[in-house]
């Protein structure tokens, strides 16, 4: 269930949002709730998703998917064995 909110804001600010959604096709109020949802989950003090996952990525990224073998590593991983 979906609740009504009513704000002021500045006159830049609302001219602002009005280009952003002009430009982006989207309304303003899918803007309003994604940047406060947004804003609310930076706030909480939880850790972000790549916070989390941080530490078991490479700091180099992965040697072998960096080489130009990728595809082939792509087919074999995904290609799983055959039944015949």
């Amino acid at each position: 269930m979906s609740k009504t909110l009513n704000a002021r804001m500045p006159l830049r600010v609302e001219q602002k949002l009005a280009e952003y959604c002009t430009k982006h096709g989207v309304t303003r109020t899918d803007v309003t709730v994604r940047a406060l949802d947004a804003y609310l989950d930076s706030q909480s003090g939880a850790p972000s998703a790549y916070a989390l996952a941080a530490d078991l990525i490479p700091k180099r990224g992965a040697p072998e998917v960096q080489s130009g073998e990728a595809r082939k590593l792509a087919r074999r991983a995904f290609r799983g064995s055959r039944a015949r």
